[in-house]
């Protein structure tokens, strides 16, 4: 996980995962002090108004559902700090992954990438954390999955996420296209010229 050109800064006018459940007053009144804090001189005090992830690094293509061959991954947290030396630190946590070798899932507790930025102050900031795959050209590795973000080493947010098996790739199949890990092992989806093709045991499509 990375952060993606660390922070962007947007006016309130141009502007995970699981929903969070409804905004409890508590949370509510939490945002409410922080802005009328940042609205005073003197504030020291940073906090986060939402966190989610995403399809794109901006937050405005939400998710909480993500496929294997999913183009990117975003944990996001849109936030304010009265202060510039304010630290987000961005921890992935895996609860379950496939097993490629067993062709099964296997309940984990690993801590899979962590990072941090430096966002300074600011009343409208977004904190982007991409997640990276083990191979560049590769897929992600299905799971359940939390994205733990931390204000100064103090966690304020735990996003959960989960990554699937699509039942057919985005990608076009091909007779000798390479499938292992962006579809279940033995899934049968169509070529391009409609026929038939297995996700093999080579890791290759084999088409009729």
């Amino acid at each position: 996980m990375e952060a993606e050109h660390g922070v962007r800064e947007h006016s309130a006018e141009g502007r995970r995962l699981r929903p969070q459940g409804p905004r409890t007053w508590s949370h509510a009144a939490k945002v409410v002090a922080l802005l009328l804090c940042l609205g005073s001189a003197g504030c020291k005090t940073s906090g986060f108004k939402e966190t989610f992830m995403a399809l794109d690094s901006s937050g405005q293509r939400r998710r909480e559902h993500f496929f294997a061959d999913t183009e990117e991954i975003h944990c996001i947290a849109k936030m304010a700090s009265g202060v510039d030396d304010v630290t987000v630190t961005g921890v992935l946590r895996a609860q379950r992954l496939w097993d490629a070798k067993r062709a099964a899932f296997r309940d984990e507790d690993v801590l899979e990438a962590t990072d941090e930025v430096a966002p300074g102050a600011g009343k409208d900031i977004i904190v982007d954390f991409k997640l990276k795959r083990v191979n560049e050209d590769g897929p992600y590795t299905p799971g359940d999955y939390t994205c733990e973000l931390s204000i100064d080493g103090e966690l304020q947010a735990v996003v959960p996420f989960d990554i699937a098996f699509p039942a057919c790739p985005a990608a076009p199949v091909v007779q000798g296209g390479f499938c292992q890990g962006f579809v279940a092992p033995g899934s049968t989806c169509p070529s391009l010229i409609g026929a038939p093709c297995q996700c093999g045991t080579s890791g290759d499509w084999e088409c009729q």
